[in-house]
């Protein structure tokens, strides 16, 4: 079956205050059983009834609802790396590995305009919607204009680590950048320079494949090679909840609207067609 829900309820929900995030865990929901990816991005729509997906060199969209597949949007010539909705959820941006960042039209699933980044390993929205970033082999982030195309600035850390995973909180004023090197970095962005880096963090190799902000800006869920999605309390900075997606390296993350649910995507390391789509219930704060 493509869309499997799994009838089961949330038995632990409201949790008290200085207990373990390892007793919070994520609890399946859904899985698309479609076999594609690997899943390196995936995004939710704003209006949370449709879902974007990776798949080699296409764009795979589904309903968040049941599951069916509604579309594929094909034109990159490499692996998708990133995929982010814009805010208004009338445009998808894709970053691939063939040098480009383009952008969809959600409405017929055309592509409507290309950037010519290099490399990106993802791709983000700020919240005004003119302008996206992405990270790079270099190691550094880069804010580019919708319209123009232009690169408008770069941040750079010194550390040169490429930056595989970007998330703009929902206010705008800071980015999260994931390294293959497994740091985390806050950026500033009116300042342009790291407010915190989080690290040491796991006992395995843990790639920083995804991030993604909760729709309220109180958590930030990140996910890596260890296999592991991590949601970190953004006011602590300690993580609050995780879970471990089966046998899969988890490449990416994103939040339903609501904030009640994620979708992590998983997948064999550049095999085409292999991966996995799992949509999880968060627990509550």
């Amino acid at each position: 079956m493509l869309f499997s829900i799994l009838l089961a309820s949330l038995a632990v929900t409201g949790f008290s205050e200085g207990q373990s995030y390892l007793s919070r865990k994520l609890l399946e929901w859904a899985d698309l059983k479609a076999g594609k990816g690997p899943v390196y991005g995936q995004g939710w729509s704003p209006d949370g009834n449709r879902i974007v997906t990776a798949d080699f060199d296409q764009i795979r969209v589904w309903n968040a609802t049941n599951g069916r597949e509604l579309a594929s949007m094909k034109g990159h010539t490499e692996f998708i790396w990133g995929l982010a909705w814009a805010p208004d959820g009338k445009v998808v941006a894709s970053a691939s590995q063939d040098g480009s960042v383009r952008l969809w039209s959600m409405e017929d699933y055309k592509q409507i305009k290309q950037l010519q980044t290099g490399w990106a390993f993802c791709v983000a929205w700020l919240p005004d919607g003119k302008k996206l970033v992405t990270g790079n082999r270099g190691g550094f982030v880069q804010i580019w204009d919708r319209e123009s195309g232009e690169l408008i600035q770069t941040f750079k850390s010194g550390n040169y680590s490429f930056i595989i995973s970007v998330a703009c909180s929902p206010d705008g004023k800071t980015i999260a950048a994931g390294r293959l090197n497994g740091e985390i970095e806050l950026w500033d962005v009116e300042r342009s320079q790291v407010r915190l880096t989080l690290n040491n963090y796991s006992e395995s190799r843990c790639d920083v494949n995804g991030l993604a902000w909760s729709p309220d800006g109180s958590l930030l869920a990140t996910t890596g090679e260890d296999k592991k999605i991590y949601l970190w309390d953004t006011k602590t900075w300690e993580k609050y909840a995780w879970e471990e997606h089966s046998f899969l390296p988890v490449w990416s993350i994103s939040w339903s609207p609501d904030g009640k649910k994620v979708a992590s995507g998983a997948g064999k390391y550049e095999t085409p067609h292999t991966g996995a789509t799992i949509i999880w219930i968060v627990p509550s704060l």
